[in-house]
């Protein structure tokens, strides 16, 4: 990390001004960071959206927004529970505030001792061997790229799980918090049952810049199977409705208000595909045949298209055990 006054870089990710003040923190390959994050300049305080998954990671991402404005980070803005976003909590002052709705933050200390969170991370060295093989093995480019990703991920984990500690958020709020600063308001949208229990967009009105977490997915594979495929097209069509000029993707490039469509676009578009096959009485083991469809067949994380097509597939046919004879 380079000093104040200077090009801030990371191994793990890159700076992206958005707007006076306003800045994303994109993921870059072969880095920890593994989802993206935000900067916002209140102009006396400063905010970081999510915290990476790696700490490390972290410590350069508090490092470069402390840079940026020459203060401490007075919060970190948590999305959503998922891990990618919220184990670098840990890499900020004791004096920073961890911010997020109350149903993340119960699902935080719900989840903290969880069996298969304990396992996942017990598991992360067998993981990360399993694809370093997979990848030496591979020759298709567009196979070696979705291995590369997850070789990044699997050592992010092995990496920091001797110094992993969940820190949760302090200060909840349930349907939306406004923090007024001297430069510009911020507004914190609480969004039920999109990606997962209860996502925050951070929602710049002046600026026309929307934080979108996890709700929005750019070039990559989103995973639906944390929330409903109808509550998350109307989320980001009422996103929509504010005219947004920038997004911020959880996982992606930044993007403009025509990646809101195309994210509803995969979502109907599975959600299509999985209704007919169940109308059609297709048995589930079909679904492994299914190609995924045009325009998304290049987007990264494609291990999530079969889960993604299986949990709608299944959703359809409890609505058809549900509806009377």
């Amino acid at each position: 990390m380079t000093a104040h006054g200077q090009v801030l870089e990371s191994s793990h990710f890159r700076l992206e001004e958005m707007a006076d003040g306003v800045y994303a923190a994109i993921h870059i390959d072969g880095g920890a960071a593994i989802s993206n994050a935000g900067v916002v300049d209140l102009g006396e305080r400063t905010l970081v959206y999510d915290a990476f998954m790696a700490p490390h990671a972290a410590v350069d991402l508090r490092a470069a927004a402390e840079a940026l404005f020459d203060r401490p980070i007075y919060a970190v803005i948590d999305s959503h529970w998922h891990y990618d976003h919220i184990w670098g909590n840990q890499a900020f002052s004791a004096d920073t505030d961890i911010i997020s709705t109350e149903e993340t933050r119960r699902l935080f200390i719900a989840t903290k001792g969880h069996g298969a969170y304990n396992e996942f991370v017990a598991t992360a060295e067998v993981n990360l061997e399993t694809n370093q093989v997979a990848l030496a093995r591979a020759e298709d480019e567009s196979e070696r790229r979705q291995l590369k990703m997850w070789v990044d991920f699997y050592q992010g984990v092995v990496d920091l799980k001797s110094t992993l500690r969940i820190r949760p958020p302090n200060l909840t709020f349930d349907e939306c918090m406004i923090l007024h600063g001297r430069d510009r308001r911020v507004e914190l949208l609480n969004f039920e049952n999109g990606h997962t229990e209860s996502d925050i967009v951070l929602w710049l009105p002046e600026e026309r810049i929307a934080f979108m977490g996890d709700l929005l997915f750019i070039g990559n594979q989103p995973y639906l199977g944390g929330g409903d495929p109808d509550s998350l097209c109307w989320i980001l069509d009422q996103v929509s409705a504010l005219e947004p000029r920038l997004l911020l993707s959880g996982h992606g490039p930044v993007g403009e208000a025509d990646s809101l469509d195309v994210m509803v676009q995969y979502v109907r578009t599975l959600d299509g595909l999985a209704r007919q096959m169940a109308e059609d009485g297709e048995p589930e083991e079909a679904l492994a045949a299914v190609p995924v469809p045009e325009p998304f067949g290049d987007w990264l994380l494609a291990s999530f298209f079969p889960g993604n097509l299986l949990f709608l597939y299944q959703r359809w046919l409890q609505r058809q055990a549900s509806m009377p004879a």
